[in-house]
C-alpha cells in the first residue's frame, strides 16, 4: 500500500474516531449533572487525529481505537495499536502538549 493510500486511511479512521470520541464526552457530560461531580477535565489542545499521527510515528502499525482516559495523573488520548511483532500496544499522548508519555 502505498503512503499516501495509508495517509487517507488513517485520517478517515481517525475522523470516525473522533466522533465516536465526542460522542462519549457528550454522555459523560450528562451523568455528570450534579455539583458534587469532579471538577472537569482539561479540554483536548489537539486532535484525535493529530494524537494518532503522533501515535503511529512513535509505533507503527494499524489503528484499532482511540478514547480520552486518565493515565499517569494526565488526560491523554490512548491509541489502540496493532502492531506486526508486539501485538496490540496503547500508546499515550497528552492531550494538551501532544507528546507521548508512554506506551503500554
Amino acid at each position: 500500500m502505498k503512503n499516501s493510500q495509508r495517509l487517507r486511511r488513517i485520517g478517515a479512521l481517525a475522523r470516525a474516531t473522533v466522533c465516536g470520541v465526542l460522542v462519549i464526552g457528550c454522555a459523560e457530560l450528562a451523568l455528570a449533572g450534579d455539583d458534587t461531580a469532579k471538577p472537569a477535565a482539561a479540554a483536548p489542545k489537539i486532535s484525535a487525529e493529530d494524537a494518532t499521527m503522533t501515535a503511529l510515528k512513535a509505533m507503527p502499525g494499524k489503528v484499532t481505537g482511540v478514547a480520552i482516559e486518565r493515565k499517569k495523573g494526565k488526560q491523554v488520548y490512548v491509541v489502540e495499536i496493532m502492531t506486526e511483532t508486539q501485538g496490540e500496544k496503547d500508546v499515550l499522548v497528552d492531550i494538551v502538549s501532544g507528546k507521548v508519555i508512554g506506551i503500554d
